[in-house]
């Protein structure tokens, strides 16, 4: 691989880092802009919806966060893609999809208030999340298996069952936890993707600076 290339990919492999921590970024200064909010009863997705007084400032950490998760997914496929076995292939492939849904979906589709009103624009939202954790769970059980197949990075694999472990966990508090306690699953689902995430980035930086030039994977 040409060194420019190789360097440009290095660059690239420390964005799901940057990503991660725009999108806290934008949970923290989220919050400071929206008084009486409550992370116990509100989603996430309340900090960028249309009425919220945290929109524009949590808005820019997203559109960031959007850029540098999208690049590093689709980085990370076109580097890995057939270099360490196929399960690890059509992971990195779905979690290009996963990035790119959820850029363009919550750009396009955020909700309207605070809440859920019911309307289009927030069903539309609610299909979006429905698409990208379809597509998150996906790709870490592919990354589960696919780095337990390989000698040196099964602990990725390790990291990546405890990771859908806490994405499983989420899933089922959403249809148990009464409403006062409702943003505590979403928050299990998506903190433990950007620490997931973050894991990711790291790896591959570090691999790419013990490998050098060399494309080839053990």
């Amino acid at each position: 691989m040409e060194i420019k290339k190789f360097q440009l990919f290095r660059i690239i492999s420390l964005f799901g880092l940057f990503g991660s921590i725009f999108y806290f970024m934008h949970v923290i200064f989220g919050r400071m802009f929206y008084e009486g909010y409550n992370s116990f009863t509100q989603a996430i997705s309340d900090l960028t919806a249309e009425n919220s007084p945290s929109k524009h400032i949590a808005s820019i950490f997203t559109f960031f966060y959007g850029i540098f998760n999208v690049t590093f997914f689709i980085g990370f496929f076109v580097y890995f893609k057939g270099k360490i076995n196929k399960l690890i292939t059509i992971g990195s492939f779905l979690f290009c999809i996963m990035a790119v849904t959820s850029f363009f979906g919550y750009t396009f589709f955020p909700l309207t208030e605070p809440g859920y009103a019911g309307t289009f624009q927030d069903q539309m939202h609610n299909l979006v999340t429905v698409f990208v954790v379809i597509f998150t769970i996906s790709s870490v059980i592919l990354f589960a298996m696919g780095f337990l197949k390989t000698k040196n990075y099964k602990y990725l694999g390790i990291i990546s069952i405890f990771t859908f472990i806490l994405l499983f966990i989420g899933g089922m508090l959403v249809n148990i936890l009464p409403k006062e306690y409702f943003g505590i699953a979403p928050r299990i689902n998506i903190y433990s993707l950007m620490v997931y995430t973050g894991i990711l980035s790291l790896w591959m930086y570090k691999y790419l600076k013990n490998n050098g030039v060399r494309t080839n994977v053990v």
